[in-house]
């Protein structure tokens, strides 16, 4: 049974390679098969072409992965690859997709992302013989966990790559139905302030990320809140009693970051509520902006609220 699995740490990151020897010793599955779900972890290993027809990053910041066509005259839906798709999520597996470069790496597989199924966006027909009547593919519409949406240039740091990189937000229950609901009770106010934002931004369709900065040899990096690439925002959450103090913190925090990060061209602080005027006008006056919560809306004193759906303070 998939509970009595223990879920192997995945050690790969986006852009890694690695060859199928190596990864089903790791993690079990079959060798053969394009799509297997594993028997020593909780993954389901989904391998593809680049460039093949239908599959790839497309537009709307999804991945798409044309699954099995039927077996003999059985349909697509009965093939237990695309079952296995299709129910990965529910039982607890993450997919993850593989491809084989244009330019082959000696049989290396170069690592995708981590995905669960958004939905099945429809069927791809494809004639493979001209006597023959064309077989049809599910085509599986992909989201990814970490970062959500896939844009050009997105995970590329918004400074010096020697000292500036771009990171998934560690908080993977993002998308966890059952944690929105229970929040951890040791869970920091802040960040329990920021998942809230940080859904609502990706249920507008943006990635949220984290900057690590590298600003001393021999010292730990920075660790930002929430970077949108797409915005080129960087976004401190506080949380604290005392608003004031945790504006002046936030301030010299961002202040601190954005030497290093150039590509920084929005700032803003994060506050679980509506700070009062004085403040707004302070944080205003240091090049950043202020976001709260207002029931089941945003507010933001940013000019850029248009762009991700958040109401504008007039003040």
């Amino acid at each position: 049974m998939l509970t009595s699995l223990t879920p192997d740490r995945w050690i790969f990151s986006q852009g890694d390679f690695t060859s199928r020897a190596a990864l089903h010793e790791r993690y079990g599955g079959s060798r053969m098969s394009g799509i297997t779900p594993t028997t020593k972890s909780t993954h389901v290993f989904l391998f593809g072409m680049q460039h093949a027809p239908g599959s790839g990053w497309r537009d709307d910041g999804f991945y798409y992965y044309a699954g099995p066509c039927g077996l003999g005259t059985a349909d697509w839906e009965s093939h237990p690859a695309n079952k296995a798709i299709e129910t990965a999520w529910s039982r607890g597996r993450r997919l993850q997709i593989l491809e084989s470069p244009a330019v082959r790496r000696d049989r290396l597989w170069r690592f995708v992302d981590s995905f669960m199924l958004e939905d099945i966006a429809g069927e791809l027909t494809v004639a493979h013989h001209p006597d023959r009547p064309p077989a049809r593919y599910p085509l599986f519409r992909l989201r990814s966990i970490d970062s959500v949406t896939h844009r050009p240039g997105q995970l590329l740091p918004p400074g010096d790559p020697r000292y500036v990189d771009v990171r998934r937000v560690e908080r993977c229950d993002l998308l966890c139905r059952e944690a929105r609901a229970t929040p951890l009770t040791r869970e920091r106010p802040e960040t329990r302030l920021s998942k809230a934002f940080e859904r609502y931004v990706m249920s507008q369709g943006y990635a949220v990320h984290r900057l690590g900065i590298r600003h001393t040899a021999g010292c730990s990096p920075m660790l930002t809140d929430t970077w949108i690439a797409q915005l080129d925002l960087l976004i401190e959450a506080k949380a604290g009693p005392k608003t004031t103090d945790d504006v002046r913190m936030a301030i010299g925090q961002l202040a601190h970051y954005t030497r290093h990060t150039p590509g920084v061209l929005r700032k803003a602080i994060l506050l679980p509520a509506e700070p009062d005027r004085e403040l707004i006008e302070f944080v205003r006056d240091m090049g950043a902006d202020t976001i709260w919560p207002d029931g089941d809306t945003w507010c933001t004193t940013g000019r850029w609220s248009h762009l991700i759906g958040l109401t504008r303070h007039a003040s």
